[in-house]
């Protein structure tokens, strides 16, 4: 499939980059990134281990702050002005980690009230939509169950319906099947490109170059440098 271009980017990165430090020396993870995501598209981002990949999906998700360059977000810097803190932006992006990163001490559908409950919404609603986006990856019998008793596609199900939840612009998933045998990772890979809308877009790290081609286009990350794959 090919990205579509008549509309202007809702996130730009510019001149990202991001160092680490480690035994007494710098690493640089990203080096003067350069990404465009339109509203409506799906891009997967691959690499080699340790490429910077994983960096870039937290940079996105505001989880890890930059080092130097821009990031905007519909044509204003998210950092200007301590816009950093803002809530309300991160509550426009989901996340979709490799194993879930489910709490552990609470049910499938308290996990996914979580975000909820975060934006102040009352109880009876925060439960009323985290079924509805539990049932919409199936897990409808399963609300009641703890981490330690889903199976590892079940877990990813539930951190896609917790990233689902608050209606994101954008959804980012991590190695989304990396730990799942072929036919699960093939119904996760439906599921996520499955979310994909005029209003909503998808970022997805993977070594799975099936799911990546599955994407509108496809941008690889080899030593910290992004280019079109």
């Amino acid at each position: 499939m090919s990205e579509g271009t008549s509309d202007p980017p809702f996130i730009r990165l510019r001149g990202i980059h991001k160092s680490w430090q480690a035994g007494g020396k710098q690493i640089d993870v990203l080096r003067h990134v350069d990404l465009d995501i339109r509203l409506g598209t799906s891009t997967a981002i691959v690499g080699p281990s340790g490429s910077g990949k994983s960096t870039l999906v937290h940079i996105l998700a505001l989880l890890t702050p930059i080092d130097a360059g821009e990031y905007l977000l519909y044509g204003t810097s998210i950092y200007a002005n301590n816009r950093w803190w803002n809530a309300e932006i991160r509550q426009n992006i989901g996340i979709v980690f490799q194993d879930g990163k489910l709490i552990q001490n609470l049910t499938a559908l308290q996990n996914v009230c979580v975000p909820l409950s975060h934006r102040g919404m009352w109880p009876g609603q925060q439960k009323k939509l985290a079924m509805r986006a539990l049932e919409e990856v199936g897990l409808e019998d399963r609300m009641q169950s703890y981490p330690n008793q889903l199976s590892g596609g079940e877990l990813i199900r539930c951190s896609i319906a917790r990233a689902m939840v608050m209606e994101p612009v954008l959804i980012l998933a991590d190695e989304p099947t990396g730990t799942l045998d072929s036919e699960t990772g093939a119904s996760i890979v439906d599921l996520l490109f499955g979310v994909v809308k005029k209003s909503r877009s998808l970022v997805v790290v993977s070594h799975n170059p099936e799911l990546a081609e599955r994407a509108d286009r496809i941008v690889c990350i080899r030593d910290g440098v992004l280019n079109e794959s």
